[in-house]
């Protein structure tokens, strides 16, 4: 039966039989909305017996409606319950497309992809995420945030399946089933070629960040207009080494990015702010330390300087004095 031949049928017969009922016996259905609510308790085999007919062609109808009414009302349920199955199976396989905004796109579920969405849960009550990959068979991750959708992410279409053009920002995760940089570092250049692509066909820019495995390849992503570049492999050594210099630095980044106590927060400029020294001044009263301008850290020798009106503040405080900064 055709979904919307039953739709519209199911909704005919009720509406139909709330007036009848209410025509044949007006004395004991006072309004349409009484021959509404016995309809409704009839179909539905609730029947509460507080209204029923009592003359020889209301109850007549009645008998009708328990034939006709309650096997279609049956069939209605059914396919609506077997509707919201298929859909549900439908979203756990990743074949339906993603409506909301300002989202997140995660490109390939790797180790790092998990421990950076657990993160954005944990930190943003908010955010929706949708995580794009190939290899998983199902949703990697059953959350009330979290949308997948299944494919190749080097795919224009399955882009735009994840709503890419509407999105907040996208993040391409070095993938995990290749030993060899120069393969990942390809395979992620590739995806962050076609969204640029993308984004000159839609006169629309996509801001990007990509995992790279060896900093020696970041020229190539700058060439296609990446935005951030996050190179773990060198973050690693370059971490550990100013730890054997300089005892207890490795500490500080990890409880900066272990979400323990301090973190790392980004702030719109106050009205009250004129320069970056007004700003410094502020947080340091309110126990937040001015870091940096967006990636430019030199604010701190030029504290003079105006701020921008549109400028996007990074500060490190616990998440009390953030929200007391934020408001």
């Amino acid at each position: 039966m055709n979904n919307w031949f039953l739709i519209m049928s199911t909704v005919t017969l009720v509406l139909a039989s709330s007036y009848f009922i209410y025509f044949l016996e007006p004395e004991t259905f006072v309004s349409p909305f009484e021959g509404l609510w016995w309809t409704m308790t009839t179909v539905t085999t609730v029947g509460y017996g507080d209204i029923s007919p009592v003359t020889v062609p209301g109850k007549i109808f009645a008998m009708f409606l328990y034939i006709v009414g309650i096997g279609l009302m049956t069939i209605f349920i059914g396919k609506a319950i077997d509707f919201l199955s298929i859909r549900k199976r439908l979203k756990e396989e990743g074949k339906l497309d993603v409506t909301f905004e300002d989202h997140i796109i995660l490109i390939n579920w790797t180790k790092k992809a998990r421990i950076t969405l657990e993160e954005i849960l944990r930190t943003f009550q908010d955010v929706r995420i949708v995580i794009i990959d190939e290899s998983e068979e199902k949703a990697p991750l059953l959350h009330e945030q979290v949308e997948f959708v299944k494919g190749n992410p080097a795919n224009q279409d399955v882009l735009m399946q994840a709503n890419l053009l509407k999105s907040k920002s996208v993040m391409i995760f070095s993938p995990q089933d290749t030993t060899i940089s120069s393969q990942a570092d390809g395979q992620t250049l590739l995806i962050a070629t076609i969204l640029e692509g993308i984004g000159k066909e839609y006169n629309q820019n996509i801001y990007t960040i990509c995992e790279v495995t060896e900093s020696k390849h970041i020229q190539a992503f700058k060439n296609v207009s990446v935005e951030e570049y996050i190179t773990p492999n060198d973050t690693v050594g370059n971490l550990a080494a100013r730890s054997i210099l300089f005892n207890g630095s490795s500490e500080i980044i990890r409880q900066l990015t272990s979400n323990q106590g301090f973190d790392l927060y980004c702030i719109n400029k106050q009205s009250n702010w004129v320069t970056y020294e007004d700003a410094k001044r502020d947080l340091s009263e309110q126990g937040a330390l001015l870091l940096s301008d967006g990636k430019d850290l030199s604010i701190m020798n030029h504290l003079d300087r105006k701020i921008p009106e549109e400028t996007k503040l990074f500060i490190i405080c616990d998440e009390d004095v953030y929200h007391k900064v934020i408001r």
